[in-house]
């Protein structure tokens, strides 16, 4: 990626600043919904409306979400628990997603603080829907055999 930008560097009018031209290039090579917090709303917004994207606060017991959950799968609340947006197989944390949600996180104004964020909420891109999650909480769509931390590598698969 430091290549593209290099070269993407060298071919922008001089009348481009440096952080507009990086901008272009992240707004080019990232998911929408990691740079426009509108898009990414809206796709929570209908995860939450279609997969049961939840719980709201994963911190907390849920008992009756995890229940509610693990019945439509067949398996028992505790089974339901085990099944994460962090172990799904549509959950992206490659280094080149992480830095794109970085990236919207700066642009929108957390500045340094980003980065803490990213890892506070352990943030990954839900393929599936289109937008940012938190590996703690979960969805109808889960798929087994997360997460993707390497471009084009599923976890357990080489």
């Amino acid at each position: 990626m430091y290549a593209q930008i290099r070269t993407f560097v060298r071919l922008i009018p001089l009348a481009m600043t440096l952080t507009s031209a990086v901008h272009t290039l992240i707004k080019a090579t990232c998911p929408t919904a990691t740079q426009d917090v509108r898009a990414n709303l809206e796709n929570r917004a209908k995860a939450i409306e279609t997969a049961m994207y939840g719980p709201l606060n994963p911190g907390e017991p849920n008992d009756e979400y995890w229940t509610r959950l693990g019945s439509e799968w067949g398996v028992t609340a505790e089974e339901a628990k085990k099944q994460r947006c962090g172990n799904c197989a549509a959950f992206i944390r490659t280094p080149e997603m992480l830095e794109c949600i970085n990236a919207g996180l700066a642009i929108g104004g957390s500045g340094t603080e980003s980065w803490d964020t990213v890892e506070a909420g352990e943030l990954g891109y839900c393929e599936a829907f289109d937008f940012k999650c938190a590996s703690a909480r979960t969805c109808r769509a889960w798929i087994a055999g997360g997460p993707i931390t390497k471009a084009g590598v599923k976890k357990g698969l080489k």
